[in-house]
């Protein structure tokens, strides 16, 4: 008789927790809605986000992120002398899942197709942690379409170990969505807050950039179990993929903190560089992961740096 009262009970619990999962993910959204356009390809749904004219400068966001990492300053910054155009990658922000785990290369077929529908032919790349690898990923294998690249803390070569055991764990089927459930239904939003500022430490958190980004969109349960499985799945795509670096010929600029726990420089950066010889790589000394906004004006430089390089490679062509 105990054991049926607690099953019910268990059951009673489960359903309790997956209402105030979907509260929390429904709250997130209210607090957060979309601020770019929809564009279909392939029936899955895009969010992006378009300002400026010139050149296109494609912004890649990183694991957990969406297309708000960029308009807390770099859009508007950028789009003074360029297209700036940023997607929400597949289970983030507010493009869906695939139904699977999304890859590298099913991202950059995404987002391939969905410039071309919007008209882009080519495009400056500025990729940041994962999106780094994406970046490096489109380079490798759409060389027509990338013209040069900014990999900001990018993720770029072949790692030692195992990513954090969060993530392994959210990947895993049913212990990852329960675990993820739980946490968005009973942890406060000042937890998940204190969380995503770790990206920033040892420096402080840009002021205002955590209301801006809102926190809670990266960690929407279903979302961060797509997000962790990207994680998990990425090893073996970089290790596929990092054989064809020495064949780049584009212009590529690189700024990585030298305090970064999450994708260490001396592993990434240092080691891309002595494969690809034309990347110019700038170390932050004692910053840590978040480089996409606390070296905005060594950013600025390594675009416009990429751009100038390459108007001078198609003059002499």
């Amino acid at each position: 008789m105990y054991w049926v009262l607690f099953v019910v009970l268990l059951g009673a619990f489960g359903l309790l927790t997956l209402f105030r999962a979907q509260k929390f993910t429904q709250k997130a959204e209210t607090d957060t809605p979309p601020i770019g356009q929809f564009i279909k390809v392939g029936g899955q749904r895009i969010h992006y986000i378009k300002q400026g004219s010139g050149p296109v400068l494609l912004m890649i966001h990183g694991a957990g992120g969406h297309v708000k990492d960029f308009t807390y300053d770099h859009v508007t910054r950028f789009a003074k002398d360029f297209t700036v155009v940023a997607f929400d990658r597949p289970g983030h922000g507010y493009t869906p899942l695939l139904g699977k785990t999304a890859t590298l290369a099913e991202q950059a077929d995404l987002i391939t197709k969905a410039a071309t529908k919007l008209g882009i032919t080519n495009a400056y790349i500025m990729g940041f942690s994962y999106g780094g690898a994406l970046a490096l990923h489109l380079a490798t294998q759409y060389k027509d379409f990338v013209k040069g690249l900014v990999l900001i803390s990018a993720v770029s070569m072949p790692w030692p170990g195992k990513i954090n055991i969060t993530y392994r764990l959210m990947a895993m089927p049913f212990i990852g969505p329960a675990m993820m459930a739980f946490a968005t239904a009973y942890f406060g939003d000042a937890y998940f807050r204190a969380t995503y500022a770790t990206v920033f430490e040892p420096h402080e958190t840009p002021k205002g950039y955590l209301d801006h980004v809102g926190v809670n969109m990266s960690v929407r349960y279903r979302h961060f179990v797509e997000n962790s499985r990207q994680l998990q799945n990425l090893y073996p795509q970089v290790l596929a993929q990092f054989d064809h670096y020495k064949d780049l010929k584009i212009p590529i600029e690189m700024i990585h903190g030298t305090s970064d726990p999450t994708v260490p420089h001396h592993i990434h950066a240092c080691e891309f560089i002595k494969i690809v010889p034309q990347a110019n790589l700038v170390l932050m000394q004692d910053m840590g992961h978040g480089t996409h906004q606390l070296a905005i004006p060594e950013i600025e430089k390594a675009v416009d740096a990429m751009a100038a390089s390459n108007a001078d490679t198609a003059r002499k062509a």
